[in-house]
């Protein structure tokens, strides 16, 4: 059975990472040091507030949609 707890800390965790998704967008280019040094430091206080395995693949989740639309970026501005 979920406890009430559990769901409380799994809605503060959800509403932090999509708080963060927001502020992150849009994503910047790969060599902006400050962007991605904010982007570490967001999600590992994420991580670091909500230990476990859904905090860590819902971090690595949007890390990867991140990266993803970076290189997407990269690849429209240049025309490949």
């Amino acid at each position: 059975m979920v406890r009430n707890e559990d769901v409380k800390e799994e809605f503060t965790l959800f509403s932090e990472i999509w708080s963060a998704y927001k502020q992150l967008l849009p994503v910047k280019r790969r060599h902006d040091v400050e962007y991605w040094a904010a982007v570490t430091e967001t999600f590992s206080g994420i991580m670091g507030r909500h230990r476990g395995p859904l905090a860590k693949a819902l971090s690595l989740a949007i890390l990867d949609d991140l990266e993803r639309r970076c290189i997407e970026n990269e690849n429209q501005n240049t025309g490949r």
